[in-house]
């Protein structure tokens, strides 16, 4: 039986753009061979070229990101080289790990129809095959409504139905876990091991879901790809994964304790691209956050939890109710000072060329901290995050970025911190020394997650968004 995918030494260089020294292989040994119809899991750290090998397999990787790359690549018998990208629509999809790097239309049905106009799809069968992926993972009723108001779990189910109405027989998927709720997760199991395709997952964590479910296992490590049993390979992670981060040292107390607070909050939230669409809307009877304590927020794809963090700092306003601080009427000038959301997209949070200049800004903004500490304090700060001040964020991974968002509101010291899906794109270890990290001067965290065993090892209070109402409940429930 011909494989479907072959990697046959394959490294890869990025270019070196002004750095005195040239930087290191990213990718130094890849070969594999996957059978047609093999399911393939590649476990592998944050920053560890699980993206840019996902991107190579995509014909993106070096034809529009500058790079070495070496040893070859055949997929379905043909070789890499010989085609373009929009040459593999057909035959290869790759599921990006971040929804927004792929999603180009102003509609959810557009979206889906622009690769299937592509491949030349008739029009009668492209509308029955836009209708039933969007039905199966139910996105009928936004159908017309732009991309960019879903939630983040939202977006990566549009990104799915996209990829599974193409129906590739090989699919690249990019931490396509990440995002999901545990019903969805389940969902993309199915759907991953129905029929006949040929599957390659690259994950930062291994999950409870990944249990004896994949054909062949693989851990990329210092630019090799290692290939053993899942339990070999997973025993090998979670060690890499604990010497990768460092322990942090414990939580100070802060001087002074204070509470973020919000009752009988309204929060209704339009989908502006739709006019005939039903508001969003949430109730919150009762909600409160103390300095010091780790709060999970957990729920549903498109329950609103964004929506409803967004509100608590400050970001969008409520229709009735009040949020308070320290028993005191919060305004959201005051709510946007105190209370720092790092977006589920670390990429909404960061918009300068060098991870210095973003600490800077950072610094910036702290009027209590003298202009003559700030290079000593944006050093200390790279070291605790293990940043390089010199590097450019776009050429970071997506988890290297997620710590450069932490670090920024580091930086800044909020009393309040809001995490919108830590644990999507790092390891387990990364996300509880980020929370550590940003827990050291007394602030109080709230946790957004879909995971409920990280929830349950990190926070001692959670919340649960269900049906457009929030209430508290059990940890880990």
């Amino acid at each position: 039986m011909r494989a479907m995918l072959e990697l046959h030494h394959v490294g890869f260089t990025y270019r070196s753009y002004g750095d005195t020294q040239p930087h290191e292989p990213v990718l130094r040994e890849i070969s594999c061979v996957v059978p047609r119809g093999k399911r393939v899991l590649i476990l592998g750290l944050p920053d560890s070229g699980k993206s840019t090998l996902t991107r190579i397999i995509g014909n993106l990787i070096p034809r529009f990101v500058e790079g070495e790359l070496s040893g070859s690549i055949t997929i379905d018998g043909v070789p890499l080289h010989a085609g373009k990208p929009w040459d593999l629509t057909d035959t290869c999809t790759l599921v990006a790990q971040n929804p927004q790097e792929q999603l180009l239309m102003t509609t959810c049905g557009d979206e889906v129809a622009f690769p299937l106009e592509s491949l030349g799809i008739p029009r009668e069968v492209m509308v029955k095959r836009i209708q039933q992926t969007l039905a199966r993972w139910k996105l009928t009723d936004m159908m017309d409504v732009n991309p960019q108001e879903l939630s983040g779990g939202e977006r990566k189910r549009l990104l799915l139905a996209t990829a599974d109405a193409v129906d590739a027989p090989l699919w690249v998927m990019d931490e396509p876990f990440d995002d999901l709720d545990p019903a969805w997760r389940s969902v993309l199991l199915h759907r991953i091991f129905s029929g006949d395709r040929t599957v390659v997952v690259c994950a930062s964590r291994y999950m409870d879901e990944f249990r004896g479910v994949f054909d062949s296992c693989y851990f990329l490590h210092d630019g090799i790809l290692h290939h053993g049993s899942e339990e070999e390979i997973v025993l090998a992670f979670d060690q890499a994964a604990q010497a990768h981060v460092p322990v942090v040292e414990s939580t100070q107390e802060s001087d002074q304790s204070s509470k973020l607070s919000a009752e009988d909050l309204v929060i209704v939230h339009p989908r502006r691209s739709v006019s005939s669409a039903v508001p969003f809307s949430l109730s919150v009877p009762r909600f409160s956050l103390t300095t010091g304590e780790v709060v999970a927020l957990v729920g549903p794809n498109g329950s609103g939890k964004s929506t409803f963090s967004r509100v608590l700092c400050g970001l969008d306003p409520y229709v009735s109710g009040s949020i308070g601080i320290d028993g005191n009427h919060g305004s959201r000038e005051q709510l946007r000072t105190s209370v720092g959301y790092l977006f589920q997209n670390p990429d909404f949070g960061i918009f300068l060329p060098t991870i210095a200049e973003e600490l800077i800004w950072s610094l910036q903004h702290n009027p209590a901290v003298p202009v003559h500490q700030h290079r000593a304090i944006i050093e200390e700060t790279a070291r605790l995050f293990r940043l390089r001040l010199e590097d450019n964020p776009a050429t970071m991974s997506y988890g290297a970025r997620k710590y450069l968002q932490a670090a920024v509101y580091y930086i800044l010291d909020r009393p309040f911190y809001i995490i919108d899906e830590l644990d999507s794109g790092v390891t387990y270890a990364a996300a509880f020394e980020i929370v550590s990290l940003l827990r050291q001067r007394g602030a109080a965290v709230v946790l957004i997650t879909h995971d409920h065993t990280f929830a349950k090892n990190i926070a001692q209070r959670q919340y649960t968004i269900d049906e457009g109402k929030l209430y508290e409940q059990e940890v880990g429930l």
